[in-house]
């Protein structure tokens, strides 16, 4: 069994994700808990501390990652899981398809590791606006 993981991530070519894909993950297991011995580090850790928060992670990365853009500049998403459920919220602009696989492989979201139902939701609210919505 490989570990089971849930985060962040953001997609600056939606052609191209699984070679421009930057992404945050945090062991845990089928019910969403994190693993013993895990912590998010305080600057970039959502107000719960359970989860990390898109802003505080980019704002810690260097500019040749990201590029001297904004947090939201990119597409960008969120994987929670829960009771062996793997729910990715996401910028609409990113391919469901290819997201999916490319999600399946990075954050391990498998049935050996407790994952019974994959949902992905294209998220139009203002929370993950990019660039290609202005």
């Amino acid at each position: 069994m490989n570990n089971l993981y849930r985060g962040i991530f953001w997609i600056p070519d939606t052609e191209n994700i699984a070679g421009t894909a930057i992404y945050f993950h945090i062991p845990c297991n089928q019910n969403g808990d994190i693993d013993s011995g895990f912590e998010i580090p305080e600057n970039m850790s959502a107000k719960s501390s359970e989860n990390y928060n898109h802003k505080k992670v980019w704002d810690s990365l260097p500019k040749r990652i990201t590029a001297g853009k904004s947090f939201d500049y990119f597409s960008r998403g969120r994987v929670e899981i829960n009771r062996g459920t793997a729910i990715i919220f996401h910028s609409p602009y990113i391919p469901q398809d290819v997201l999916k696989q490319w999600l399946i492989e990075k954050f391990n979201l498998t049935s050996l590791n407790g994952i019974q139902k994959i949902r992905l939701v294209a998220d139009n609210s203002v929370h993950y606006k990019c660039y290609l919505d202005y």
